[in-house]
């Protein structure tokens, strides 16, 4: 099970109502924070791991099946970053099922602010996974300056799940 963290603005997109929250996710990606884009060619969901800071953009409509088209996307990402396919498979089962509800900690909304305003750096004629990819090579203060990229590797080279860093502050970003 995963919670997925959206914004107000894209609660009021997908028309999703937040579901009470529950103990946390059981992935080793954690939960994940999501917030809709608006870039220069196309409307965007770009989705945050609480864990790793691992970036996914995926395209926003239909909006109302963002919850199940998510962790294959997710999926995706981390074929590309050379996770292997048991691994992956080991993650999309424990991304089942998914809870929506709001988000909650600011460290995560800002590396999400950071990711945006680099998006449009990367979309040329690339494919979202490799604008994912790109966008895991940077370093994020969150995680001691470690790039998403290292930071998810190591989450899957580990025995145990790791669990997210630092205090979660309440937000209600929109």
């Amino acid at each position: 099970m995963f919670l997925l963290r959206c914004t107000r603005k894209l609660l009021r997109r997908a028309g999703a109502v937040p579901q009470p929250e529950v103990l946390s996710s059981t992935t080793r990606l954690g939960d994940w924070t999501a917030n809709v884009l608006i870039t220069r060619r196309q409307h965007v969901v770009l989705a945050v791991s609480s864990v790793s800071l691992l970036p996914v953009v995926l395209p926003v409509a239909p909006a109302k099946t963002i919850p199940v088209r998510l962790p294959e996307a997710i999926a995706d990402v981390l074929r590309a970053l050379g996770v292997s396919e048991r691994k992956v498979a080991s993650e999309l089962r424990a991304m089942d099922p998914c809870r929506v509800t709001v988000t909650n900690d600011r460290r995560v909304l800002g590396s999400m602010n950071d990711f945006g305003r680099m998006m449009d750096a990367y979309l040329d004629d690339r494919s979202l996974v490799d604008v994912a990819v790109s966008l895991a090579e940077a370093p994020c203060s969150p995680i001691g300056m470690a790039s998403p990229r290292s930071a998810t590797l190591a989450c899957f080279s580990s025995a145990d799940p790791p669990r997210a860093v630092g205090p979660s502050v309440s937000s209600d970003a929109s």
